[in-house]
């Protein structure tokens, strides 16, 4: 057997290959028609060969197509020194074309190398072709030609003209007894209905509308005192302090810390801790209490579940963070006498102020900064309105975060304000993949799949190994037919042991690998994909069952149901399936009478009347 490739898209011009040790071997053959190796007048007819009707068209798998077909020679029929040609013939309307020849000699035939044929046995045979598919022609018929050769010379020169024309169909000579056979119709393009039916995932803003958020600030106070200068009370930080408690509308929480330098006896540098919180604390509470909004509320400062006033201390830590990056004299010694926790306090001061330079530079500059009241006022913050949100991202403002702005995008229902929401946050959080994400479940979703793919590029490009967009991406890829890219897609997610069954077992099935597909799927129980990759693989009786429990309104579990039908020679089935389909969607009828998995009903009387 010989196979060649067929180029369907330009039928006309097709081309397949041959060893030029066939051609010689067939012209052999007829030069050793003419020396008598040829019974003459050897006639083999239909009644002689036998052969098993596919059940199904010639089908695409993957990116081929292909056809093989047994065949069987009865005992007793052929002659000793026979000769025949076996040829599988594709037909476009008028156009054929040679796809595969076998040469078939009798037990006697001595000149020519072809497969014998035993006279009392008989004998099996197998022809067939494999091709790449980039066509779209379902209108084909193959057909099986055998053609036996008498011994006339008028025969040997016809036939001597055709074997010079290579592969390229030409009608057997005149008077060659031949006779021709159908075998299927091709081409079904069953599996490439396969489809995931699935939605474009969105990534939730996550926005916490009222969110907990702390004030902190400090009061600073003189050497030995605990009362808040006029000066101190002027301050920037201050004011901004007493600005955000007037603006408030609830606080859960008031904590003060008192502190002291560590210079001078510790129990009064502790008590002085002690009372510079509590004047902290009470200038945030009078604060508070002239605050609108809160004069129903009641700020006691010996309610612990509001406000918590830490025992004041000494602050050698925080001395010794001040000096950290200070240049100071014997800086390593300063710092080995603060950290050692056996000596006290008074100890400490005793060996730093006999380092008087070292100490000096320390009272002055670091001792200072150390006495203060620290604040820190955790308050809710309610949320900002739609409309407050809205006027700052389109005044491009940096206040609104990224997650804000997505909040904003889910909002509104007016999709044409969502875009621009989701293309301003774009534009100024770029790192962030949610709304490239975003924006492309919208392009999906408005067919826009060009510009999907570009906004979902730029999320995998910021997060690529986010759940959602690696579904999208799938999603997108499966839409617009790209296995490639499905392919690049799904490596990503099996190496984040990311789970894409459907995707997984649709990828499978483009290439060919039905098995496959149905061992991810049979675990998730029926559907449409399962159904479609057991018919596929022609396991018939588990693709009836997986459909038996489906939608009986989704046009494509109708199309597998009738095609399913039809490869099982269920005629009743088959009208059952395709009145359901054709009453859902009549435009189906052009494409169902050109597709080749009925073209064995298109004489039926029901296949006429749902089509007519």
């Amino acid at each position: 057997m010989f196979q060649m490739a067929l180029n369907l898209s330009k039928f006309k011009k097709m081309k397949t290959k041959v060893s030029d040790f066939l051609s010689k071997i067939l012209i052999a053959v007829i030069f050793s028609i003419g020396l008598g190796s040829c019974s003459p007048n050897f006639k083999l007819d239909q009644s002689a060969l036998s052969f098993q009707n596919p059940s199904e068209p010639v089908t695409v798998h993957g990116d081929q197509i292909g056809l093989s077909v047994k065949y069987k020679i009865a005992p007793n029929v052929f002659a000793p020194k026979g000769i025949a040609v076996v040829r599988l013939i594709q037909t476009d309307g008028d156009q054929k074309a040679e796809l595969a020849r076998e040469l078939l000699t009798g037990s006697k035939v001595k000149s020519v190398k072809g497969r014998k044929i035993e006279e009392t046995a008989g004998g099996d045979g197998e022809i067939g072709f494999s091709a790449a598919y980039n066509g779209e022609n379902t209108g084909l018929e193959y057909w099986l030609e055998v053609s036996s050769f008498g011994d006339s010379k008028k025969l040997i020169d016809a036939a001597q003209k055709l074997l010079e024309k290579g592969t390229t169909y030409t009608p057997s000579p005149e008077n060659t007894h031949s006779f021709r056979v159908k075998i299927t119709n091709g081409v079904s393009q069953l599996s490439r209905t396969a489809t995931h039916n699935t939605t474009p995932k969105g990534i939730a803003a996550l926005f916490v509308a009222d969110t907990i958020e702390p004030f902190e600030a400090t009061i600073y106070f003189e050497v030995n005192k605990s009362i808040i200068r006029e000066s101190e009370r002027k301050r920037k930080e201050i004011e901004q302090l007493v600005n955000f408690l007037s603006k408030t509308k609830e606080i859960l929480k008031i904590e003060v810390n008192g502190y002291a330098s560590p210079d001078g006896e510790i129990q009064f540098n502790n008590e002085l801790a002690d009372e510079r919180a509590t004047e902290a604390g009470k200038f945030v509470v009078r604060s508070l209490k002239s605050s609108q909004g809160l004069k129903d509320i009641q700020y006691d400062l010996s309610n612990t579940n509001l406000y918590v006033q830490n025992k004041g201390t000494e602050d050698w830590k925080g001395l010794l963070r001040g000096i950290e990056f200070a240049h100071i004299p014997q800086k390593d010694r300063v710092k080995s006498i603060i950290e050692n926790t056996g000596l006290n306090s008074t100890e400490k001061q005793a060996q730093l102020q006999s380092m008087s330079e070292s100490w000096e530079i320390i009272s002055e500059d670091y001792l200072p900064p150390l006495r203060r009241a620290n604040m820190i006022i955790n308050t809710k913050v309610a949320p900002r309105t739609f409309e407050e949100r809205l006027e700052l991202i389109r005044a491009k403002s940096t206040d609104i975060s990224a997650s804000e702005m997505l909040a904003a995008s889910e909002q509104t229902s007016d999709p044409i304000l969502k875009a621009e929401i989701l293309e301003s946050a774009k534009r100024q959080y770029p790192a962030d993949h949610r709304s490239y994400n975003n924006i492309a479940v919208m392009d999906i979703q408005n067919g826009n799949l060009q510009t999907a793919t570009r906004n979902l590029d730029a999320a995998a490009e910021a997060s690529p190994n986010s759940s959602e967009i690696l579904h999208n991406q799938a999603h997108l890829a499966s839409l617009i037919k790209d296995w490639s890219k499905l392919g690049i897609v799904l490596k990503r997610a099996r190496s984040n042991d990311i789970k894409m069954p459907e995707f997984e077992a649709l990828s499978a099935i483009v290439i060919g690998k039905y098995d496959e597909a149905t061992s991810i799927l049979v675990a998730k129980g029926p559907s449409k994909l399962l159904a479609l990759a057991q018919c596929l693989s022609r396991d018939y009786s588990d693709a009836s069952k997986s459909l038996s429990g489906l939608d009986r309104t989704d046009p494509t579990v109708l199309y597998i149901g009738s095609v399913l039908a039809a490869r099982t020679k269920d005629a009743t089935g088959l009208e059952q399936n395709l009145q359901a389909l054709m009453s859902i969607n009549p435009q189906v009828k052009n494409s169902l009478l050109s597709d080749p998995e009925f073209a064995n009903y298109r004489q039926e009387s029901f296949f006429k009347n749902l089509t007519k």
